[in-house]
């Protein structure tokens, strides 16, 4: 009887006190992602600190990746007692920066994100538009003419970035629609989560929905920045760090962002067990998702690190 694809997917190997040295041995560098491996929002994941201290005892590169993108990860990492620089972590505003200047952008980003993503873009020299909202501003008028009174064709907008909004109106989609129409204005998106499921058992709507319509109504598609595009990598980290991919491993709790991420820059994949994807949730992802390893907590390596 032939197998079905199912039976044949392979299965992660669970890192345990018989396997960690072998572990140690066959990598170079971890990069993590944050939320939901080291931390959550309204909680630290327990001894992940002393893990990350633990790797780097044992010359092991520690860096990290996330796409959050409401804020700078450095004060929450300077909080918690982490030693970590700038260059150590990505993340899509300074990834966005890094991109866009790179390729030599000097017309204007027309940015749909939070204002923290905007002012990195403005840090890098990029001019944003629209300007900062304020709080109460005038609500958009119910009216088509009016809408559409608002839509000017502006050549000099070279490009439209999507991320999350916590402010986003529709006539932010219609006005990114609308610049989209002309072949010359570059698309990217950030973070392109669809959703994130927190610890409450909330559901957080994440920029995928909205990059997903603006696709379907221009026929265009969004160069992804953020996770599982490789320009947080490609286009960021490895212009500060040496990183040999068959040696580094991507430690995430998600399957499409995470492991996605890990799949399309050759490293080897860890699943912890903190955060959204579940092992049963590998029994129906896409193989090439399925992690190599996986692991309760990452709090759990300050253990076993300190059995050898």
């Amino acid at each position: 009887m032939q197998q079905t694809t199912e039976s044949r997917k392979r299965k992660p190997v669970l890192l345990n006190e018989n396997n960690i040295t072998a572990f140690l041995d066959e990598n170079d560098t971890l990069l993590c992602d944050c939320d939901g491996v080291i931390w959550t929002p309204s909680k630290i994941i327990p001894f992940a600190k002393e893990a990350v201290d633990c790797f780097k005892d044992a010359k092991k590169k520690v860096l990290f990746v996330t796409n959050n993108s409401l804020q700078s990860p450095l004060p929450r990492f300077e909080k918690l007692g982490y030693s970590v620089q700038e260059h150590d972590v990505a993340y899509p505003p300074l990834a966005v920066a890094q991109h866009l200047r790179s390729i030599g952008l000097t017309k204007k980003a027309f940015v749909v994100a939070h204002e923290h993503f905007k002012d990195r873009l403005r840090n890098q020299g990029i001019t944003v538009v629209p300007a900062k909202k304020e709080e109460g501003a005038r609500l958009v008028k119910e009216d088509i003419l009016a809408l559409l009174s608002g839509i000017q064709d502006d050549s000099d907008i070279g490009a439209v970035v999507i991320d999350v909004d916590f402010n986003l109106c529709y006539d932010d989609l219609v006005k990114a629609a609308n610049h989209l129409r002309r072949p010359d204005c570059l698309f990217f998106v950030g973070a392109s989560d669809s959703k994130v499921c927190l610890e409450s058992g909330k559901v957080l709507l994440g920029p995928g929905y909205f990059v997903s319509m603006l696709e379907d109504c221009t026929g265009r598609k969004a160069e992804v920045i953020g996770k599982p595009g490789r320009l947080m990598i490609d286009g960021y980290l490895k212009k500060f760090h040496a990183m040999d991919m068959k040696r580094t491993v991507f430690v995430g709790d998600t399957l499409v962002q995470d492991m996605g991420l890990a799949h399309a820059c050759g490293m080897k994949k860890l699943l912890v067990l903190t955060g959204m994807a579940k092992l049963e949730d590998l029994d129906s992802c896409d193989s090439d998702l399925i992690p190599d390893y996986y692991i309760n907590s990452f709090g759990d390596f300050y253990h076993l690190l300190n059995k050898k």
